[in-house]
């Protein structure tokens, strides 16, 4: 098969429905997951504008059976994965850690943090038989940075991004490669909740501002960062850190040296 096939989870709002799209119009061959069926059916109606190739499947990443099952389908009915972007995400726990729900802290982490594990253990050994393949895990506000009253979502998406750093590690010697992306600040149902809930509003004003501040990025922003990945522009940021705000060429410059230091990883420089 001459196109690419793309997984994509939680494909069905925000970064995942514009990365469906936006592949979709590039010629891949785009299979979206998310677990609404309503939601599910109006992104597979937007794709076969596209091609009647496209997929939008029901699966929860916090089921490893499930996630399993979907993939079997998938490698069944086209034969490879070519590319795998964790996007699938929570982020319902606001508000002070001691007295946000546990349920709903929990839901943070095994959604962002269980759910990349579930998809990576599962699609890395297809990726090894096939000698190829590329996932991209996507990380996110509270990496780099403190993220008081969003400590569920933030640690979640720290351990993602270490996760990612060991996982090419791993694979280093293989044909598998593994990055992750922050995509940056975007209009979505997710960063819509943040602004309008009443948790929201207590206390991650400071999101609203960002807005105002014209910080956010373009709808194709995020999506055409992990299309450079694929087209091996960042090979050498391989289990790293790249974000939307960076500059391509910069990153290009800084990449012969990038495998002699610990640049774009999570390390704590002041240690001794």
């Amino acid at each position: 098969m001459n196109q690419k096939v793309i997984f994509i989870t939680g494909a069905t709002r925000g970064i995942g429905r514009n990365m469906a799209r936006y592949f979709a119009d590039r010629g891949f061959i785009v299979i979206g997951s998310g677990r609404n069926e309503r939601q599910l059916k109006a992104v597979r109606d937007e794709l076969l504008q596209y091609s009647g190739d496209h997929r939008m499947v029901a699966m929860d990443v916090t089921d490893l059976d499930d996630v399993k099952t979907t993939l079997k389908y998938v490698i069944d009915t086209f034969g490879q994965i070519d590319v795998w972007v964790n996007n699938a995400g929570s982020f319902q726990a606001i508000g002070p850690t001691w007295e946000v729900s546990s349920d709903l802290f929990k839901q943070d982490i095994e959604t962002n943090l269980i759910g990349t594990y579930h998809c990576a253990s599962a699609v890395i050994p297809f990726m090894l038989e096939q000698q190829a393949g590329k996932i991209i895990n996507i990380v996110g506000g509270g990496t780099l940075d403190a993220f008081p009253y969003g400590n569920g979502y933030g640690t979640s998406k720290t351990a993602i991004a270490r996760f990612t750093e060991n996982l090419a590690q791993e694979l280093q010697e293989t044909s598998v490669e593994v990055y992750a992306l922050d995509p940056g600040l975007n209009d979505t149902d997710m960063t819509k909740y943040q602004r309008t809930s009443k948790e929201g509003k207590k206390y991650l004003a400071n999101v609203e501002k960002l807005f105002e501040d014209n910080v956010d990025v373009s709808p194709g922003c995020a999506p055409s960062w992990v299309e450079k990945m694929i087209d091996d522009q960042l090979q050498a940021f391989q289990g790293r850190i790249i974000t939307v705000y960076d500059d391509l060429e910069d990153l290009k410059q800084k990449a012969a040296k990038a495998n002699e230091t610990d640049y774009r990883y999570l390390r704590w420089k002041d240690f001794s």
